[in-house]
């Protein structure tokens, strides 16, 4: 098993090593402009110089010094709310490009914010393994191998247009071996969860297929989403891109719920090894019934608490209820809450038959 573990381990890495080079030469490919990093001297209002023609504007020029000691000025930002606003003093990254007649045309692209961020994620990783120990570790290691995957491996070759199907199977395939044979090793408890996680997938993949497919949900309930479309020049079928964002988001909650079910259910056999398949599911399936009830509600404010502020603006602007709930993005929230707990509820007997049988002929 443990050899098993670290040539699963290893050919992640192979893997992750083969496709850095790719992924790093396409991202310099697509970037515009050059970005820089400086610092906020002075913000004032300047003219819009007839941005939209017989609306008055304000706009902010900023003076940036770059971290060479050069003074740029920024082209004049319409600014229409004061929140938006880059305080003096501040960290932030500016680009430059060329303009229509050539000139050097400065902007603050945003907020140098890398610093604060590596602290709080420290702090995150050194709370986790002070607390869990070398479990900890394994976690935060599989953490970095689901960032690597998601962010270097499966998102840009999407955006190249390689085939969405072969490139979600690799990433759901290595993000679930991230989850637990990284994190829990190679033993009982991480196989019967690797194989009753997979086959939730298997059962949200194509529940959400059909769903999908009857609902007439086309992918673009959101501004991002028309954003991706043009940005690709429609190389992207967006149903297929909600249907796998609905697949990766209730990855992880299936594996916590599988993890957490084959643990209990072990623990109750090491406390009475007298038990039969038959018996040990039925008491492990009262534990599921908990974790059913919680992870449902958890899935539904997790959603409803990222999509809160647009749901509130829809509210305002259409507050009758029936239109409201057949507004593109609301179905699409309402469908991805849906699927993932309707695949949550089935894993947990799926996980539960399994693991009584596994369990009691193995450790008996």
């Amino acid at each position: 098993m443990r050899n098993l573990g670290k040539k699963y381990f290893g050919f992640i890495l192979l893997l992750l090593f083969f496709l850095f080079p790719a992924v790093v030469y396409a991202q310099q490919d697509t970037s515009e402009g050059e970005i820089f990093k400086g610092k906020v001297l002075e913000q004032r209002d300047v003219d819009c110089g007839g941005m939209v023609e017989g609306i008055e504007l304000s706009c902010i020029a900023y003076d940036i010094e770059l971290s060479d000691g050069d003074v740029v000025e920024t082209m004049p930002t319409w600014i229409n709310n004061e929140e938006d606003l880059f305080k003096v003093g501040s960290r932030v990254y500016v680009s430059l490009s060329e303009g229509i007649d050539g000139e050097e045309v400065w902007s603050v692209e945003s907020y140098s914010r890398e610093n604060s961020l590596l602290f709080l994620f420290s702090l995150f990783v050194l709370l986790i393994i002070i607390i869990t120990g070398v479990r900890g570790v394994r976690a935060t290691l599989g953490l970095a191998v689901s960032f690597l995957v998601l962010y270097f491996f499966a998102i840009p070759r999407i955006n190249m247009g390689q085939s969405l199907f072969w490139v979600a199977v690799i990433t759901i395939f290595i993000l679930l071996g991230a989850s637990t044979f990284v994190t829990y090793g190679i033993n009982i408890k991480s196989v019967i969860a690797f194989i009753s996680t997979l086959l939730g997938i298997i059962l949200i993949s194509l529940l959400g297929y059909i769903v999908i497919s009857n609902l007439n949900i086309t992918g673009t309930g959101d501004e991002s989403s028309a954003m991706l479309y043009d940005a690709t020049f429609g190389t992207i079928r967006l149903s297929s891109i909600f249907l796998l964002s609905i697949v990766i988001g209730s990855l992880g909650v299936l594996d916590d719920v599988t993890v957490g079910q084959t643990s209990a259910m072990m623990e109750i056999y090491s406390a009475n090894k007298s038990l039969s398949s038959t018996e040990l599911f039925k008491r492990s399936m009262n534990i599921g019934k908990d974790h059913i009830s919680s992870m449902v509600n958890t899935l539904f404010i997790a959603y409803a608490g990222s999509s809160f502020s647009l749901v509130m603006l829809l509210s305002a602007n259409n507050p009758n209820f029936r239109i409201l709930i057949n507004t593109g993005f609301v179905v699409e929230e309402i469908v991805r809450t849906l699927v993932a707990s309707i695949g949550l509820i089935l894993v947990v007997p799926l996980t539960s038959l399994l693991a009584s049988r596994i369990i009691v002929k193995v450790l008996k």
